[in-house]
């Protein structure tokens, strides 16, 4: 499909609820066009254990016995989904069972998944990754955005985790840029891939205290340069990052502004970049239905008394309105960590004041409305990207949308 929006779902740590966010979420997005939801959580499974449903293809035949992607959706039986409501809905799983070269796969393997998955002919596709950070999270991650950070007021160690997930994207996008053999070093004089690749590294490295983070890394690079083109590229680079994230577990904005969204985006500013747009796209409320619903294998969307899919005009223009762009300071302009984050603890309020009586269905459809907002942007690679890109793909890449 042309216009197809490929979107992860990523969490620093597992114990997030990152599995149950993705599963209803996609559901959710479902409403608006064919959805599936990939399971690459290759280890645990976690989809197939959170769906009461038969699964007669998975990812182990897609590897080892050359099925085509397509034909391992599985789709919502009868007795799940009676009203066909989630008829644009379908999943893939991992395989049942741990099969290390699967669960480890190389960049051959981790190529063939890519290719298939850019084939795949519906509108959206919900990757559900694995917790933490490795290759095979990093290599599906798009390159402008964060993709859907899921993180909780209940485990403050994943939500700092979450923003290396940040840290981990732009430096990847930098090394590439900046690579040997880049056609970027042909309009570069006097500076050598092996003098920016020690920056990078310096930056990096959250044991050198020489360049702290990406800002710094900035300033060394236009002290080398001055008014450089490249410089520039940088700058825009970090400055148009788009960071998105949920709250899980929601448990009122005091208890989640001071251990979820303040270290968050302090631990962003300290050792990524005070760049950043940073969105909160919204949370979902604690609730015992929804650990009943996971207990049962059956998402809480699929329950018998769960509203419609549609989004209301008032959750749709609350969806617009919190979206609205923010003043933000110049390229090369340092933000203020302190009204940053007065602002986003008055967006949590508001939203918490026009959201009171919102149950959790309305979460995830608000988050939905959110996220389509965010998707009509003329920039594709604001939330997610319309394919998943390798790294030899990705200089093209920049070259044709302009870096």
């Amino acid at each position: 499909m042309k216009d197809k929006r490929i979107i992860p779902v990523s969490s620093g740590k597992g114990g997030v609820g990152k599995t149950t966010f993705a599963l209803n979420y996609a559901l959710a997005l479902s409403a608006y066009g064919p959805t599936v939801l990939i399971d690459l959580d290759m280890g645990t499974s976690s989809i197939r254990h959170a769906l009461d449903t038969p699964i007669a293809h998975d990812l182990y035949h897609f590897f080892r016995q050359d099925r085509p992607l397509a034909d391992c959706i599985t789709t919502l039986p009868a007795r799940l989904d009676p009203l066909q409501r989630f008829r644009e809905f379908g999943f893939i799983a991992a395989p049942k069972n741990f099969i290390d070269d699967i669960t480890n796969f190389k960049r051959p393997r981790r190529d063939k998944l890519i290719d298939a998955i850019n084939a795949l002919d519906v509108a959206y596709v919900v990757l559900d990754m694995k917790a933490g950070l490795d290759s095979n999270v990093i290599g599906f991650l798009p390159f402008s955005n964060s993709g859907i950070l899921v993180f909780t007021p209940y485990l403050e160690a994943a939500t700092v985790a979450a923003s290396d997930i940040v840290k981990a994207i732009l430096f990847r996008k930098l090394r590439t840029i900046f690579a040997p053999g880049s056609s970027l070093y042909q309009v570069v004089l006097g500076v050598t891939p092996a003098e920016v690749g020690a920056l990078i590294d310096q930056a990096e490295d959250s044991y050198d205290a020489r360049l702290s983070n990406l800002d710094a890394f900035a300033d060394a690079l236009h002290e080398r340069l001055g008014n450089h083109p490249v410089v520039k590229l940088v700058a825009n680079t970090i400055h148009f990052f788009r960071v998105h994230y949920v709250l899980n577990m929601f448990n009122g904005v005091k208890e989640s502004y001071d251990t979820a969204v303040k270290p968050f985006v302090q631990n962003l500013f300290a050792n990524v970049s005070s760049q950043l747009n940073i969105v909160n796209l919204g949370w979902v409320i604690d609730h015992e239905d929804i650990r009943r619903a996971n207990r049962r294998r059956v998402p809480i969307l699929l329950g018998k008394d769960a509203a419609q899919l549609g989004v209301s005009d008032r959750l749709g223009k609350l969806a617009t309105e919190f979206l609205a762009p923010r003043a933000r300071a110049s390229v090369r302009q340092r933000l203020d960590p302190t009204r940053l984050l007065e602002a986003e603890l008055a967006v949590m309020m508001r939203m918490q004041e026009d959201l009171a009586s919102a149950s959790y269905e309305d979460n995830f459809k608000y988050i939905v409305a959110r996220s389509l907002h965010v998707m009509s942007s003329k920039r594709l690679s604001d939330l997610g990207d319309n394919q998943i890109f390798k790294r030899f793909e990705f200089e093209r890449v920049l070259a044709q949308r302009g870096r």
